[in-house]
């Protein structure tokens, strides 16, 4: 039981982080992770001067909790491996685009010291994806005339049949033997 905010808050930043570590790799971590991070309190306080509290302190331990959901999937983006520029990219996209909302949720609340700390922590992850990203091959549509077995396709495109699980998991086919005739796959 927390007895103080400072207490509550730990306790909310330590469920986050203990959710986030229950996860059985990082890219469930992000998704996790993304769910809490668009919390918001949808109970409704009735009008009168208790009632204003009541939404006042939801309305905080809302931004308390997206907070702590935000600063664990900056944690699972760090250790999340892109498998190419475009994932990399997307989850750039996505986590600086949450961190951008608790920001300005901040920057509108006149908390100037978590303000500042998102902002840090945003270019942080920025940089990180922008430096891991950039040297990771591209996703590139490739066309063939017909369905073919995945460790077929894998030695047409790469000459290596070793990538055909890799082939699988991209384009998530019925069944490995009758690839699409068309797979968004790496480039290289």
């Amino acid at each position: 039981m927390s007895n103080t905010p400072a207490e509550f808050a730990a306790a909310v930043q330590a469920l986050a982080a203990a959710v986030l570590a229950g996860a059985t790799d990082p890219y469930q971590g992000v998704g996790i992770m993304t769910e809490l991070a668009n919390f918001n309190p949808t109970q409704s306080a009735p009008n009168s001067p208790q009632g204003n509290a009541i939404a006042a302190m939801q309305d905080a331990v809302g931004d308390l909790c997206r907070r702590a959901a935000v600063t664990a999937l900056a944690r699972a983006s760090s250790v999340y491996q892109p498998s190419s520029y475009e994932d990399a990219a997307s989850l750039r996209a996505l986590v600086c685009g949450l961190l951008d909302n608790e920001i300005l949720v901040a920057g509108d609340q006149g908390e100037d010291t978590t303000y500042g700390a998102l902002r840090t922590l945003r270019a942080a992850v920025a940089q990180d994806l922008t430096t891991r990203g950039a040297t990771l091959a591209h996703i590139k549509t490739f066309t063939v005339k017909s369905s073919l077995p995945a460790d077929v396709l894998a030695t047409r495109l790469y000459s290596d049949p070793s990538r055909a699980d890799q082939l699988v998991a991209q384009a998530d086919p019925v069944h490995p033997a009758f690839m699409p005739v068309v797979v968004q796959a790496l480039a290289e």
